[in-house]
């Protein structure tokens, strides 16, 4: 449910939801995955260590965040809805950083070899795994940085066009109805 301008609340449709539900389903799917593989390859990867432990944690962190995201609501009360999403925050936040960390581990060492034995061996799924999904995780976060930029620059062009002011004059405030731009004056003295 989402508020309308009115401030009623107003459904959403059945293919917003299905979506939603099916893109989390997938999530999940994708981050037990990385926990399930980087916890049977811990030791597999000589060329990076950290390439399991990396997925690993970012499954673990995605998880969680995504169960408090869930459950925020269902806790009641306001003190715990609101540690519920600043401990969502910070996890999102940290998992944001742990990319950029991940993608220092995964992408020096691109492609490995996959023989066992040699020097600078990693097990093929993993390593195909980690850097499918530091992958996609980047794509999405452009897409998303891109997408943000666009929402800004068409809100800033209607306000421009519609002749609203986006940072009101040093005579204005907020809500005044007035047209005039001149400080008001006390009359004719």
């Amino acid at each position: 449910m989402n508020l309308s301008p009115q401030g009623e609340v107003r459904p959403q449709s059945a293919l917003v939801i299905a979506s939603l539900v099916v893109v989390n389903i997938i999530w999940w799917m994708v981050m037990v995955a990385a926990i399930g593989l980087g916890a049977t390859h811990l030791s597999r990867c000589p060329v990076q260590p950290n390439i399991p432990i990396y997925l690993i944690v970012l499954g673990a962190a995605n998880l969680l965040a995504l169960s408090l995201t869930y459950s925020r609501n269902n806790w009641g009360g306001d003190m715990a809805s609101s540690m519920c999403s600043a401990c969502t925050a910070a996890l999102h936040l940290f998992s944001f950083i742990w990319i950029f960390v991940g993608t220092s581990w995964i992408y020096p060492v691109y492609p490995p070899d996959y023989t066992p034995g040699t020097l600078r061996y990693c097990h093929m799924t993993t390593f195909q795994f980690a850097f499918a999904v530091t992958t996609l995780l980047w794509v999405a976060t452009t897409l998303m940085f891109i997408c943000s930029c666009c929402f800004a620059l068409l809100t800033c062009c209607k306000a421009v066009i519609s002749g609203h002011r986006l940072i009101p004059n040093r005579y204005s405030f907020y809500g005044a109805t007035s047209g005039s731009h001149e400080p008001a004056t006390g009359g004719d003295v």
